[in-house]
């Protein structure tokens, strides 16, 4: 079937290709998301913030502290800085966390930015 536009047959246009795609690969199609936090790491604590993501989801990040921590983040090695940022491709479905250490005799906020296909947990994070 076509459509009419002002005497000239124009056609439908194709279904998305995600349409084509097995039930098994639409899973992967979860909503972009963006999200924007701060979190506090009390003197001499560290904190865990974890996302939930389905195996071949992609998500970015940044955060920053504007003081050195120890981090450990998904796919990268344990850094001591007060900014990184990168972004992964989640080998398997399951739960991906930072931790950070805070070594200072002072509390430090964290900032940081998530884009991309993931969940936050229920409990977002843990001391």
């Amino acid at each position: 079937m076509g459509f009419y536009l002002w005497g000239g047959r124009v056609h439908e246009p194709a279904q998305p290709a995600a349409a084509a795609l097995p039930a098994s690969a639409r899973e992967l199609l979860l909503p972009f998301r963006k999200d924007s936090l701060d979190l506090m790491v009390s003197a001499h604590g560290e904190i865990n913030y974890r996302v939930g993501m389905q195996a071949g989801a992609t998500l970015v990040y940044a955060w920053s502290s504007g003081e050195m921590l120890w981090c450990e983040s998904p796919g990268q090695k344990t850094i001591r800085a007060a900014e990184a940022h990168s972004a992964f491709l989640a080998q398997s479905t399951g739960w991906y966390h930072w931790r950070w250490k805070n070594q200072s005799g002072n509390s430090i906020t964290i900032h940081i930015k998530l884009s991309g296909y993931y969940e936050l947990a229920s409990m977002p994070y843990d001391r």
